[in-house]
């Protein structure tokens, strides 16, 4: 599988050995990164992230978002190619707990073969290495000639690297990441992935949990302030709770 290098670490990069296994541990699938949506309904933005299960294709976002959505059919809009695309949702689902900020949208596109990157059958241990992205906005970039085909997915503007700091044993569901920076609560709804060494490949781990408490409203250009949390921890949700949400729905 072609796989495209993550710009912004180039120091770790430096680092690796010349093995073939030892890079491949600090690549991105290409597959992660088209899989991962800027979505929008109304004024409201959100990062999304498409997951599969049972041959249907799901887009995971924040029930902050979800809930402008109607409850059944509806549609949103999606970033691709330097546009807004429309994308039709038929209903959308919200785990049990209302504590838990997320949303799973169901939507018309069905998917034949599964994606490559799988969630992880592994059990979290502090100090694993992952990475996770997100939509910050939208972004035009010089426009491409028409005869030039489009082979590169358009990678998210929020792109880092942490490791797994604090695991809550009454929520394990939940899960702290360690990193340097800050980021914006709109990439909350994005995966979070690792390397396997059992497997040796990427797997899903789970999705970046909103923050809003932790949150410092900040504007800029005299436009609509943004969420940003300033302390280098980042929340997860586990991806085996979407599952169970999807699951749960299916018997009801």
């Amino acid at each position: 599988m072609f796989r495209r290098l993550v710009k912004n670490l180039g120091l770790l990069l430096a680092l690796l050995s010349s093995t073939p296994s030892a890079r491949a541990q600090y690549e991105i699938p290409d597959e992660i990164f088209r899989r991962t949506l800027l979505i929008r309904h109304g004024d409201q933005q959100a990062t999304a992230f498409k997951f599969d299960q049972g041959g249907r294709i799901y887009l995971i976002t924040t029930r902050h978002f979800g809930k402008s959505l109607p409850p059944g059919k509806g549609s949103l809009q999606v970033w691709h190619n330097q546009t807004w695309n429309e994308l039709r949702t038929l209903r959308t689902l919200f785990p049990s707990s209302k504590e838990v900020d997320l949303a799973i949208l169901e939507t018309e596109e069905q998917n034949a073969k599964p994606y490559s990157v799988v969630k992880s059958a592994e059990v979290l241990t502090t100090g694993q290495q992952v990475w996770f992205m997100g939509w910050i906005s939208a972004i035009r970039g010089p426009k491409m000639p028409a005869d030039i085909p489009r082979t590169l997915p358009e990678i998210p503007n929020d792109v880092g690297i942490g490791t797994i700091s604090a695991i809550d044993p009454t929520q394990p569901d939940l899960f702290e990441i360690h990193f340097r920076g800050w980021y914006t609560s709109r990439i909350a709804g994005g995966p979070i992935i690792y390397w396997s060494t059992t497997h040796r490949d990427y797997e899903l781990l789970g999705v970046i949990a909103r923050s809003a408490h932790d949150g410092v409203n900040v504007s800029t250009d005299g436009k609509a302030g943004e969420e940003q949390v300033r302390q280098g921890i980042l929340r997860g949700y586990g991806i085996d709770l979407v599952s169970e949400t999807i699951g749960q729905s299916s018997h009801s």
